[in-house]
């Protein structure tokens, strides 16, 4: 990166109205995830990076049984601080703090924990405004540590998620 691309500061200037849709956006990406009801990097994690993913295999990805499909698998995705880079009118980047909690049961009775494991990040959260409504459009975590058994929790992930 040149020093010039370096120095130049983020643009901030979002309207409050934006923040506000791009705020509960970001609420309901980690919400989903727990309650388990596109460019997507996961190579920080053990999984691999799709450069362009369509919505319908993002939520196939997601919801694998060897992934947060798993029916003994329970996650709590916790944000810290976040702040948002306008990159244009339609164009925004959430920079989040993320906390995320993660326990195996031994089966889908939930009764009996067989491990934990927990992961700390920052995501890069991409967001595009489609027909005058943010949407979701990617994301890309940098793991600053993980804690626990964490790397055990997706440990049925295959090559195809």
């Amino acid at each position: 990166m040149s020093p010039a691309v370096k120095n130049m500061e983020p643009s901030l200037d979002i309207s409050f109205q934006d923040y506000l849709a791009l705020s509960k956006l970001v609420f309901d990406w980690a919400d989903s995830y727990d309650s388990k009801a596109n460019d997507v990097d996961y190579t920080k994690i053990g999984l691999q990076r799709w450069d362009d993913m369509p919505a319908d295999k993002y939520m196939a990805l997601v919801t694998h049984p060897g992934f947060l499909g798993d029916p003994t698998v329970k996650t709590q995705h916790l944000l810290g601080e976040t702040w948002w880079e306008k990159i244009s009118d339609t164009e925004v980047i959430g920079h989040h703090q993320l906390r995320a909690a993660h326990q195996v049961y031994t089966d889908a009775d939930l009764k009996e924990v067989k491990l934990r494991g927990h992961g700390h990040a920052t995501n890069e959260h991409y967001y595009r405004k489609v027909d005058g409504v943010w949407k979701f459009a990617g994301l890309k975590p940098d793991v600053r540590f993980n804690e626990l058994r964490f790397e055990d929790v997706f440990a049925g992930v295959g090559d195809d998620v």
